[in-house]
């Protein structure tokens, strides 16, 4: 309902006890840091280097991403595996693990199995450019010993085969086939050295590939072909494999190791922060000043807890002064039912301290709004006892907890919503249907429509309060009050008929054209003002916005009885009929459960952004960010 208030702290203390001191209030994880005016209060900033650290936490990162699990989990069992927990004291003494020697261990034993894979890699490339030549049975060094003839082995097109044996007749120059394929004809050119050129003025004009053997050659035995270098090339393989596999072998035997080095790579992690906190210490020759925000709801216990830190730390708490009124962060303070919509006021931004804050004004709007847009009670049933059923088991913490209680809250939604205006698995339950938006769907557009109406009056009479509250105070009533009078009057009026709703629809506009403008000149105002009417077609065009809830919640109907209907008639098929039929009604449905939530969140959270938000909301408030442990793999506790 509003932004909690925060206190401002300062603390100082021995810099001896600068580094166990951050260790505790990390530990404590209420506070949030800030940097200092070190030239203004003559301070020396606090000189850190985390390199070392990031060097560590990279190279664990990596091993732990390739090292496979002691026990690896499945299925439902890895969904709601819960994180290691150790104790936040055991920090230190979980680094006396020798963890350096046994990354650098598996970083040895994973370059040697790389190292290997690119050798592999090279013998079947080699195995690859010597396969069409097996059929050569000639010794390789036969080749090599030729005193007057050369001989060349070349890839051409099987079209250009004819003219290069035509043209090698007339040169008395010896051609083989050595092998065909579809796509490429391999030929052992033979001829005297000295028709170099003209062998060579046959090829050149035609897509040819020359193979180069000299490598081969240069290094083969006496009586050595080319099928033996395949089978020695294959031997070879064969061994670098099996060396691969006694790696492959080793590098698994160090997931003994994983729950250690997970536990290690958090430590590290959170000794990082420690110092990434330290640096925004501002030093004295013997002391060291630490600055900051606090809940102030957390402030009394805060103060308690570092005084019994040592007698030696001295702490100030006190309100931000107007200058800082900017600066400080900003926690978000709803009751705890509200809580998981904050999600969607932090998605646009975070209020400017001294601002609106709209969670407890959207909640019930997107709560409404998206279980007309899904309108399927089945899907909420579905999504509700996932949700509830993944909270329980496997006890998420943070935002991932938040989600989920926002999910749950919205498929209860969508039960009720469901139920009296659409259906149950695309089967409308009819004594409960209040709304039939297939067979009419005009009520259901008027519903969409009237609560659209009721969220914008909503966001206009914020806006009034708004401007109130920043001085301008004639100008908020007589504007921001003529637009809350005279738009419901004028509906009224348009369907009543009745003359008094008329005066109030005039009262209201007559404020907006004589307030809006803050001009002198009278002819200036009145003009000004009723440039400013024009506004009733922004408003006009907000609530016909609204009428996307019809278009969704239809189409999200319409699909599910589609998924019915081929049902239907798959089971007519002889004998898998009924296993066709199961399928595809559980993924038929399963499809449009997924896209039906996801565009019922996106567009009902347009509608928040768009149409409401844009009239009164500030964002641009600072997260309150407490400085506190890090758990990414294992979770410390207190």
């Amino acid at each position: 309902m509003a932004i909690a208030p925060v206190k401002r702290f300062e603390i100082l203390l021995p810099q001896e006890q600068l580094d166990s001191f951050m260790s505790y209030l990390q530990e404590l994880g209420v506070a949030q840091l800030d940097s200092l005016p070190y030239e203004e209060w003559k301070l020396i900033p606090a000189e850190t280097d985390v390199s070392e650290y990031e060097r560590w936490i990279t190279r664990l990162n990596n091993l732990l991403t390739n090292l496979p699990e002691t026990d690896p989990k499945k299925g439902l069992d890895k969904l709601l595996a819960q994180k290691p927990k150790y104790s936040a004291s055991l920090r230190k003494a979980l680094l006396d693990f020798n963890y350096q020697k046994v990354v650098e261990d598996y970083e040895a034993l994973e370059s040697r199995k790389h190292e290997l894979l690119q050798e592999i890699k090279q013998l079947e490339k080699e195995e690859e450019f010597l396969s069409p030549l097996k059929v050569l049975t000639i010794p390789l060094k036969e080749l090599g010993q030729l005193k007057t003839c050369e001989v060349e082995l070349v890839q051409v097109q099987p079209a250009d085969l004819n003219r290069i044996l035509d043209e090698a007749r007339e040169l008395e120059v010896a051609v083989e086939v050595i092998d065909r394929s579809k796509n490429s004809v391999l030929l052992m050119i033979i001829f005297h050295q000295t028709a170099r050129s003209e062998v060579e003025r046959i090829i050149s004009d035609l897509k040819a590939n020359f193979l180069v053997l000299n490598a081969y050659i240069n290094r083969a035995s006496a009586g050595e072909t080319i099928e033996h270098i395949l089978k020695d090339l294959k031997r070879k393989k064969e061994e670098k494999k099996e060396l691969v596999w006694q790696l492959e072998k080793e590098l698994a035997s160090f997931a003994v190791h994983r729950p250690a080095l997970m536990a290690v790579h958090d430590v590290l992690l959170n000794e990082k922060e420690k110092l990434l906190g330290a640096s925004l210490a501002g030093l004295t020759e013997k002391t060291c000043w630490l600055t900051g925000w606090v809940p102030a709801a957390e402030a009394e216990k805060f103060s308690e807890k570092v005084h019994k830190y040592s007698e030696f730390v001295f702490l100030t708490l006190r309100d931000p002064s107007p200058e800082e009124q900017d600066e400080a962060p900003v926690i978000l303070e709803n009751p705890e039912v509200l809580k998981p919509f904050e999600i969607i006021t932090s998605m646009y931004g975070l209020p400017r301290p001294g601002t609106i804050e709209p969670t407890v004004y959207l909640a019930p709007f997107f709560f409404v709004f998206v279980g007309l847009c899904v309108s399927e009670g089945g899907y909420g049933l579905l999504v509700t006892l996932l949700s509830l059923l993944y909270l329980k088991l496997a006890r998420p913490q943070g935002g991932t907890s938040m989600f989920l209680r926002l999910m749950l809250y919205l498929g209860l939604s969508n039960v009720v919503f469901g139920t009296l205006v659409g259906g149950w698995f695309g089967f409308p339950i009819k004594p409960l249907l209040l709304i039939d938006p297939l067979k009419d769907p005009i009520p259901f557009m008027i519903l969409s429509l009237i609560l659209g109406f009721i969220q914008v009056l909503l966001s206009t009479f914020l806006s009034l309060v708004k401007e109130y509250r920043e001085g301008n105070k004639v100008g908020a009533i007589a504007v921001k009050g003529g637009w809350i009078i005279l738009l419901p009057s004028l509906i009224g009026y348009l369907v009543l008929k009745q003359p008094w709703l008329g005066y109030l629809a005039l009262l209201g506009a007559a404020g907006i054209v004589l307030f809006t403008s803050k001009s002198r000149n009278p002819v200036a105002r009145v003009f000004s003002g009723l440039y400013g009417l024009y506004g009733i077609s922004g408003y006009l065009a907000d609530i016909l916005s609204y009428s996307r809830i019809l278009a969704l919640g239809l189409s999200t109907g319409v699909i599910a009885m589609v998924v019915n209907s081929i049902v239907q008639i798959v089971w007519k098929i002889p004998v898998i009929g009924w296993l066709i039929g199961v399928l595809g009604f559980i993924g038929g449905h399963l499809f449009n459960l997924a896209i039906g939530f996801l565009g019922a969140f996106v567009h009902s959270m347009r509608l928040q952004f768009v149409e409401f938000f844009t009239r009164f909301y500030q964002a641009g408030g600072r997260p309150f960010k407490p400085f506190k442990l890090e758990n990414k793999y294992v979770e410390f506790i207190r």
